[in-house]
């Protein structure tokens, strides 16, 4: 199992990063394209039962639709990179997909979501970042306003890549790497303890996430809020020369 590589620009030198572990491998990124690694999961209508776990990358299956489009995820192997393939990982983000086919999630889904869950990365089992969903922008949303009735245009932060953090340490990633993506919603038991204990007043009943999304069908059907996890960085495809 390869550790995670962390790179570093070489000075006066453009494009060229030293692996320190490695003194001797130089690494042109200019035969790197920029763009994401994605995978999707499906958050259920309905409570969330504390504890409760999504994990991203590791099942794809039915997710691959070849030549329409990756739309849900364009991992081809489950956890990793394609044969051949690498990556700089340079910034880590999470989606919440505003329409799902004629689904279409409240504002309430998305603060659901993003105030109640934490979400961590590891690579090869290593803790790469960790923290509340609401850490995680991608830089990329809607903006502007709507009519509908209940809607509203929502994102984790603004809908602007330069407006998302980018990692300090950018990480070298591989074929031999395991991506583990996980989105949890953690019992809070602290906020159903009374407030004179410095707890929240909150019953188990209020403290308990909900999603509410319904599909606009007749009659309607419970549906699901779709969430990205998009690793965005340089990637070189196993064609690259």
């Amino acid at each position: 199992m390869n550790d995670v590589g962390v790179i570093e620009p070489i000075p006066g030198q453009p494009g060229l990063f030293r692996d320190p572990s490695n003194p001797d491998k130089i690494i042109n990124i200019r035969d790197f394209r920029e763009g994401d690694k994605y995978d999707s999961v499906a958050i259920p209508t309905g409570s969330i039962t504390a504890g409760t776990t999504f994990t991203f990358f590791q099942n794809l299956q039915g997710k691959q639709n070849g030549a329409q489009g990756a739309l849900d995820t364009n991992l081809k192997t489950p956890s990793k990179l394609s044969a051949g393939e690498s990556m700089i990982l340079d910034r880590i983000g999470l989606y919440i997909c505003s329409s799902t086919g004629i689904s279409f999630p409240a504002p309430q889904d998305f603060k659901t979501i993003v105030d109640n869950a934490y979400y961590r990365l590891e690579i090869n089992g290593l803790l790469q970042d960790e923290g509340p969903a609401i850490r995680f922008p991608t830089g990329y949303g809607l903006y502007g306003q709507t009519q509908e009735s209940g809607q509203g245009i929502v994102s984790i932060g603004v809908p602007a890549t330069a407006s998302a953090a980018r990692l300090i340490r950018k990480q070298l990633l591989n074929q031999n790497h395991e991506l583990s993506g996980t989105l949890t919603f953690p019992q809070r038991q602290w906020l159903t303890q009374a407030v004179s204990a410095g707890g929240g007043g909150f019953s188990a009943a209020a403290i308990t996430p909900k999603v509410n999304v319904q599909a606009q069908t007749t009659p309607a059907e419970n549906c699901s809020v779709v969430v990205r996890n998009m690793l965005h960085g340089l990637i070189r495809s196993a064609v690259s020369k």
